[in-house]
């Protein structure tokens, strides 16, 4: 995981697919997720970053990847300890993974409220409400704290309550 200024992730993410080598990048991408905003009277969705400003690297070979950044450092930042990359941890990809599969995306969840218990009948959180924390019905946005390896992590996630009782 690296750190970029300025919100410039897919500008970044373009220059390391055309710059590094197969065998230092397996992949890279931003993890984004699905969000409705109302404008112009309507409802309309929104692909937002789910961490803004980060840039999520897969190698195989983690000291090749890191030989190759440190041409790019005044572009970004090597995130951890001594300039060395962090790692996520296996809980955490399959964590990820789950949520968003391979396309690295979360699309819109939907659910309702009974009784004061929230239940996510489609979309990447069902099955994970016990991470909500907040839900903003007028944004759409469930707000979650997700345990990571470096501490918890407060996260936005597109969540439509359909109905509440």
């Amino acid at each position: 995981m690296i750190y970029c200024q300025g919100q410039n992730e897919q500008k970044i993410v373009r220059s390391c697919r055309e710059h590094f080598t197969k065998k230092a990048l397996k992949n890279v991408f931003v993890i984004t997720y699905e969000r409705m905003r109302k404008y112009e009277g309507k409802w309309h969705t929104e692909k937002s970053s789910l961490f803004p400003n980060y840039i999520f690297l897969e190698s195989e070979y983690p000291t090749c990847l890191k030989e190759e950044l440190e041409q790019y450092e005044n572009i970004f930042q090597i995130l951890g300890e001594k300039n060395e990359l962090i790692s996520i941890s296996q809980e955490e990809e399959g964590f990820l993974r789950s949520l968003c599969g391979e396309e690295h995306h979360f699309p819109m969840s939907r659910g309702y409220i009974q009784n004061g218990c929230t239940y996510v009948t489609e979309g990447p959180l069902r099955g994970k409400e016990s991470f909500i924390y907040k839900i903003d019905r007028h944004k759409r946005l469930a707000r979650l704290k997700v345990p990571f390896t470096d501490g918890v992590r407060d996260m936005s996630m597109g969540l439509e309550i359909v109905s509440k009782s």
